[in-house]
């Protein structure tokens, strides 16, 4: 499979197909995982953690906070690129502490959940600093800055490769998935 960006549909069907079966997921992907729901199975109350409508930012510090509650289980994080944008330095502590946990952030250029907002409800599309670009931020960078070991994927081959070995991992990894970026 060599499509670019990657399908978000494929990206959660094959996230699911490969999580293990006592994970829990913590959901903070807006945009990408609109149809995480149609592909996921929960098995327990405590299977999800996600957030309907609202503020964004809390993905990753409560993907640390559900992994030191639930150190039995693995955790994976599916986390939008704005919403990262909030709280990335979490990540030191997921480093610190060597907590196994999968972060999957699906970058798309900026704050596609705003954009589609500020279209919806207002009719505009002037989106006024909603664009990361000049310069782009590279966040497999800065997860591996923060002591996460980090891969930057383009392909949906390179994708379920990192995310099988991420998922088997005993220490905290993040893969920075390029997606589309369009409203």
């Amino acid at each position: 499979m060599a499509a670019q960006p990657i399908d978000p549909e494929w990206l959660m069907l094959t996230i699911t197909d490969l999580l293990p079966n006592d994970a829990i997921v913590v959901d903070e992907a807006l945009t990408t995982a609109t149809s995480l729901a149609a592909f996921l199975r929960v098995r327990d109350r405590y299977g999800y953690f996600g957030n309907i409508s609202g503020g964004i930012g809390w993905g990753i510090a409560a993907a640390v906070g559900v992994q030191l509650a639930r150190p039995d289980r693995k955790v994976v994080a599916l986390l939008g690129d704005g919403s990262a944008m909030y709280s990335i330095q979490a990540l030191w502590t997921a480093a610190h502490q060597k907590l196994p946990i999968t972060f999957l952030v699906f970058n798309n250029g900026g704050y596609r959940i705003i954009k589609q907002r500020l279209r919806s409800f207002h009719g505009t599309e002037r989106f006024i600093g909603m664009d990361f670009v000049d310069p782009p931020i590279e966040f497999a960078a800065l997860a591996q800055a923060l002591g996460v070991r980090s891969h930057r994927i383009e392909t949906p081959d390179a994708f379920r490769a990192a995310y099988i070995d991420a998922v088997a991992a005993h220490q905290p990894v993040f893969i920075e998935i390029m997606v589309d970026g369009s409203v």
